[in-house]
């Protein structure tokens, strides 16, 4: 029988992999922490956790137990909680990024909440790959990102296939048309997303297969920036056609460039709510916009 104590003291450790930290949270001693860390990975017969230059890192079987552990915990509290006729639930934890928050996600999250008035949800931003790391972690229930494929050992269903396109204001020399091409942009100021994310790369692979040289004046993470600032002149955007224009802004397809697939994704069996959670975007997402 696994020890609930050593499950426990892991489970605050791997918050984020610092023993100085979680021995203060647990008001313990670091060798007690330690001590219990050790005793939990003899148990099991497998390394919880390796260090990695000055940090401690965990390994592939201990993002599993502390996401077990996390588990184990929280179904604890809500039998507890049911047992005493208390009300609420658990929170949800819900991870995704700004944008999808607030253009492809906010009608089911209203969905959710009328239907589950108990029900409270944790929102923490984050992109695809932090998305992942979090509900393989059990730091989170829920993630929300675009990704090619589903994520390794989590489950994952697809909410909406998104085309890009590009924006611009209304007295902009591209509103009048009714489609513009990677060449038309050429010259264009841009406001970018941000180096080293997908859609940064995918845009620049895009460019230099067409010859565009398109200048980067302004960096932003998140829809509702870039669309904020293609408002005050900064220069054009591109984004998903999953975004809510601007009457003040004018939006035209950019056909070459490939879609991109928003998907939601939990842990193998999953609590209720994340699963009622999930379902509430499919069918909020898939209602015409």
């Amino acid at each position: 029988m696994i020890s609930s104590d050593r499950l426990h003291t892991f489970a605050v450790f791997a918050e984020d992999n610092n023993l100085s930290r979680a021995a203060k949270r647990l008001h313990l001693s670091q060798p007690a922490v330690h001590a219990q860390l050790k005793g939990l990975a003899d148990e099991l017969g497998v390394p919880l956790y390796q260090r990695v230059g000055r940090g401690l890192v965990l390994t592939k079987e201990g993002i599993e137990v502390a996401a077990f552990a996390r588990e184990i915990e929280e179904r604890a509290n809500e039998l507890v909680a049911r047992l005493r006729g208390e009300a609420g639930e658990q929170p949800l934890v819900l991870a995704a990024g700004a944008g999808a928050l607030v253009h492809l996600l906010a009608g089911g999250l209203r969905a959710f909440s009328r239907a589950r008035a108990t029900a409270r949800v944790e929102v923490v931003t984050a992109d695809a790959s932090h998305a992942v790391d979090l509900v393989r972690r059990g730091l989170a229930h829920v993630g929300v990102g675009v990704l090619d494929t589903g994520p390794a050992e989590l489950d994952d269903r697809i909410l909406a296939r998104a085309s890009q396109i590009v924006v611009v204001p209304r007295d902009h020399r591209l509103a009048g048309r009714r489609s513009v091409r990677l060449t038309d942009l050429d010259g264009e100021d841009l406001v970018a997303p941000p180096e080293g994310g997908p859609q940064r790369a995918a845009l620049d692979a895009a460019f230099a297969a067409n010859g565009v040289r398109a200048r980067p004046v302004a960096v932003a993470r998140g829809w509702d920036v870039v669309l904020r600032l293609v408002e005050l002149g900064v220069g054009i955007g591109i984004v998903n056609d999953t975004c809510a224009i601007p009457r003040t802004l004018v939006a035209r397809p950019l056909r070459e460039l490939p879609s991109v697939t928003y998907r939601a994704f939990t842990r193998p069996r999953p609590r209720k709510a994340a699963v009622d959670l999930v379902a509430a975007f499919i069918a909020a997402s898939s209602r015409p916009r």
